[in-house]
């Protein structure tokens, strides 16, 4: 075995009580302590009787068989972290958390999750004092893990200064909470962090931060789906789901309700999730097949013109920033409910104002995709855009639109930009 005198080890950062606790076998305010308690820990990994041994050693060994286990777990930290550093891989072509669990087949998925998650921010400079708390095990490998996904989970969407603040309350505090109250307070700054200042930059956090996720198929081949949405996806989804999900009873040849539908509320939502994606899929190779999802958003006139700062609230309670609901008035089949200054409704959109399907089939004519200079993106995966915005008097004319992808029409509606356009081209306008 090598030995490694204390002067060689690096311990910056590392306080005088860690120190004396790990190297000197006393912690500082502590009496004589016992040595390490041998013979009490191979008659129990034996599983001999133990009775032979007093209760004070029993509770000393118990004592130096947890602080053994927080070590392994901190040691597994910072090899894990150096290996993830050098780019190696798992053998066999395995994850790292299934490569940690067949190592040990008694960790749990979430722990070894939490191990992964913790040794690939512990080599990164911003989380310096949260790596020296894990090795000095002030903060668990778990609570660490909570800190590091509530700052990739909220950093988007969330003020920079209230998120450092955060995660600074978190690090501070995580040594005196248990884990059920330190998760609880995860739980709350999440809830209480607000959205930053900057309405576009809050949505293009709100985008980035999308996810969909599947987890591993049960044993009865069941598989678990979860998915995170800004408020703009969850308005377009839940209206092209609604329609379809309403229950559907059983009726007789008079109409009449014989029997109610069984499916439950969340069946009827993923039988017409599956329902919109057959629909979808299966679609005529040159001719798009329905309208986009129907959402009906009621707007201040003065916020949907950029006046005054505000937002748009969709029937589905989701709130949508003005930039989006213009965006999305261009070509999403939106039902705008535009109210004036003392509430009253000044105009119900009508879906003649979109682009028709014949007008559509012209433009991916005209564009073959969007027409942002550069893009590739093909027509089918393309908005119909208002040149001149519908809020502003545009018409919904070949003249007056241009294809562009979900990206560039985010980037025309963000910095005003002009196209010229004509019966053979759109030409934009930086």
């Amino acid at each position: 075995m090598e030995s490694v005198s204390l002067e060689e080890l690096d311990l910056e950062g590392a306080d005088a009580d860690w120190f004396e606790a790990n190297f000197t076998g006393r912690a500082a305010s502590d009496g004589p302590r016992f040595g390490e308690p041998v013979e009490v820990k191979i008659d129990a990994l034996l599983g001999k009787p133990l009775v032979r041994h007093a209760s004070d050693l029993l509770s000393h060994a118990l004592e130096h068989l947890a602080a053994v286990r927080a070590q392994h777990e901190v040691m597994l930290v910072n090899v894990l972290a150096e290996l993830v550093a050098r780019g190696e891989e798992p053998p066999g072509g395995l994850r790292v958390t299934d490569w940690l669990r067949t190592l040990d087949p008694g960790l749990t998925a979430g722990a070894a999750k939490d191990l992964v998650t913790v040794a690939r921010a512990v080599t990164q400079p911003r989380w310096s004092e949260l790596a020296s708390r894990v090795t000095m095990q002030h903060v668990t490998v778990a609570k660490a893990a909570r800190i590091i996904e509530f700052q990739e989970r909220n950093e988007r969407v969330a003020d920079p200064a209230e998120m450092t603040s955060a995660v600074q309350d978190l690090v501070t505090r995580a040594p005196d909470l248990i884990h059920e109250d330190f998760t609880a307070l995860v739980r709350q700054h999440t809830e209480q962090v607000r959205p930053p200042r900057d309405e576009e930059r809050l949505d293009e956090g709100r985008r980035a931060s999308r996810g969909l996720w599947f987890g591993a198929p049960s044993r009865s081949g069941m598989v678990p789906m979860r998915a995170v949405l800004d408020p703009e996806a969850a308005a377009v989804i839940k209206s092209a789901l609604d329609p379809l999900a309403t229950p559907c009873p059983s009726t007789d040849g008079y109409g009449r309700t014989v029997a109610a539908d069984p499916r439950t509320p969340a069946k009827r939502r993923a039988d017409a999730l599956l329902q919109v994606i057959e629909r979808g899929v299966t679609a005529g190779e040159h001719l798009p097949t329905t309208d986009k999802a129907k959402v009906v958003v009621t707007i201040d006139h003065d916020v949907l013109a950029g006046t005054v700062r505000g937002a748009g609230l969709a029937m589905s309670g989701d709130v949508l920033s003005s930039s989006t609901v213009r965006r999305l008035a261009c070509d999403a089949a939106i039902i705008p409910m535009v109210l004036g200054t003392r509430g009253e409704p000044l105009d119900v959109g009508r879906e003649r104002r979109l682009v028709t399907k014949g007008l559509r089939l012209a433009l991916w004519q005209r564009d073959g995709g969007c027409s942002f200079p550069g893009c590739t993106i093909a027509p089918q995966w393309t908005d119909a855009h208002h040149v001149q915005h519908w809020s502003a008097g545009g018409r919904t004319s070949l003249l007056n639109l241009a294809l562009l992808c979900r990206r560039h029409h985010t980037h025309v509606h963000r910095h005003d930009l002009s196209a010229t356009v004509t019966t053979t081209s759109a030409t934009w306008r930086e």
